[in-house]
């Protein structure tokens, strides 16, 4: 992905908003600052917490707003944002097909582990939860 679609991308959206869902004002603030991130030097929360509270425009976002506003940039408007939970953690736009591929293989590993561990958890406690008898008490 050029450097330059990123920016098309935004502008399009601006302009002529995917299935009609036009940016809020915090949605246009949180993609607009993330042009600048890269996958090398990406925009954490805290930045993001923090250049909110600046400027004309002020406003207070928590952890779970910004996470909010990340996820309804990609599900609705589908822009393309990626995320790192390791070292250099944060936010930025996808600047290549090596990004989005590694992005997705993370994403991917993140349910596929939790849905193990739910099959687990349920296979063995669920049936003690649901009072059905075990072989030693027949």
């Amino acid at each position: 992905m050029s450097v330059d679609l990123k920016f098309e991308l935004f502008e399009q959206e601006l302009l002529n908003p995917l299935a009609g869902h036009k940016l809020t004002n915090e949605e246009e603030f949180v993609a607009n600052l993330l042009l600048d991130a890269t996958a090398k030097l990406p925009i954490g929360i805290t930045r993001i917490r923090r250049e909110a509270a600046k400027g004309e425009r002020g406003f207070h976002i928590s952890e779970r707003g910004v996470k909010d506003i990340v996820r309804t940039l990609r599900k609705v408007h589908g822009l393309p944002i990626l995320s790192r939970r390791n070292k250099p953690s944060g936010y930025w736009w996808c600047g290549s097909e090596a990004e989005m591929k590694e992005y997705c293989e993370r994403a991917r590993s993140q349910p596929m582990d939790e849905l193990h561990t739910l099959s687990k958890m349920v296979k063995q406690n669920y049936p003690a939860l649901a009072g059905q008898l075990t072989l030693e008490e027949v």
